[in-house]
């Protein structure tokens, strides 16, 4: 996925960008602990790729429905690629 930063400032917020990562509500529970893409690390994102409990698709898809909930408020996203979805889902195979 291809993204513009249209406004620096939006780099000062890395926690809502962070924010920016899964389809709402993907929880699966590892040794005891509750993943929620919402508050995974980098290390939690990649584990939960090699567990097979997150697939890029998720991914794109959830980063597309933030942007798309957020972006109204931040414009900061100028544009996404529109080949996004069909790119994950190749990376999944």
């Amino acid at each position: 996925m291809r993204m513009e930063i249209k406004n620096p400032a939006s780099l000062l917020f890395p926690p809502l960008i962070s924010l920016l990562i899964i389809t709402s509500n993907l929880i699966s529970t590892t040794d005891g602990h509750d993943f929620t893409i919402e508050e995974a690390s980098i290390e939690e994102i990649q584990r939960a790729f090699t567990e097979n409990r997150l697939t890029s698709r998720q991914l794109v898809d959830f980063y597309l429905d933030r942007i798309e909930e957020l972006n109204p408020l931040l414009r900061s996203v100028v544009e996404v690629n529109p080949d996004a979805r069909d790119q994950a889902d190749v990376a999944d195979r």
